[in-house]
C-alpha cells in the first residue's frame, strides 16, 4: 500500500533476538496480531537470504471499495520498509515495500492521461513495463488513509498492477495538491512471517 511521508518509519536486531531472547518472547504465526514494538520476522527476506527481522513502528489502515488493508512500518537497522496485508475472501495477502522514496510516473513510461484511460476502461488487458517486466492493471479507485489507524482519514486515488506471477506489484499514487508517487513490492508467503509480541 501507500503512505503520505516517506518512511517516517534501531538498530541492534541481531543481538536483541539471538536465540535465547527469541524463544521468550510470544510468538504470533499471523501478521493480523502485529502493532507498535513488535518484531515481525520474514523468514529468508534479509539481504544475505536469513530472517529479517523489522520493528513496527507504526500502524495505519486504508479502506477502499475493496476492503480494508494495514500497513506496518518496520526497520531494521538502515533499513526500512512498508508491510502490508489483506485478510479477505481470497485470504491473508502480504506485501513488502522497500524504497525510500516515491519514484514518479516516468520511471514507469506511462502519463497521467494514460493512467486516466486506464481506469476508465478499468481492464486487465492494460500493461506497463518496468524493470524489464511487464505488469498488468489490476485496480484503481479511491482510498481512505488512516495513520495510526485512528479515525480521522485523508483520501488519495490509487493504481495497482501486478508481473504475470503475482509476485512483484507496482502502485502509483495520487494525493491532491501532490505529484504522483510510485511504489515497488514484492509479496510474500503467510507462512514466511511470525510476529514476536514486545
Amino acid at each position: 500500500m501507500w503512505h503520505r511521508h516517506p518512511w517516517i518509519v534501531v538498530t541492534m536486531f541481531r543481538s536483541l533476538f539471538g536465540k535465547k531472547k527469541k524463544e521468550s518472547l510470544p510468538r504470533d504465526e499471523s501478521i493480523r496480531s502485529a502493532g507498535i514494538g513488535d518484531v515481525v520476522v520474514i523468514a529468508g527476506f534479509s539481504l544475505t537470504l536469513g530472517d529479517a527481522y523489522f520493528i513496527v513502528e507504526l500502524v495505519s489502515r486504508y479502506e477502499s471499495p475493496v476492503g480494508k488493508a494495514y500497513e506496518l512500518m518496520g526497520v531494521e537497522g538502515d533499513r526500512r520498509v512498508a508491510i502490508n496485508w489483506t485478510d479477505d475472501s481470497g485470504g491473508l495477502f502480504i506485501s513488502v515495500a522497500e524504497q525510500d522514496t516515491p519514484m514518479g510516473l516516468s520511471a514507469l513510461g506511462v502519463t497521467e492521461e494514460e493512467l486516466g484511460r486506464m481506469d476508465e476502461s478499468h481492464s486487465i488487458d492494460n500493461s506497463l513495463t518496468y524493470d524489464g517486466d511487464t505488469y498488468f492493471y489490476r485496480n484503481s479507485h479511491q482510498v481512505t488513509y488512516y495513520k495510526d489507524n485512528g479515525r480521522e482519514g485523508e483520501a488519495f486515488w490509487g493504481w495497482e498492477f501486478s508481473n504475470d506471477e503475482g509476485k512483484k506489484m507496482i502502485s502509483v499514487v495520487k494525493w491532491d495538491e501532490v505529484p504522483f508517487e510510485v511504489y515497488t513490492s514484492t509479496t510474500v508467503s503467510p507462512d514466511m512471517v511470525s510476529v514476536y509480541k514486545k
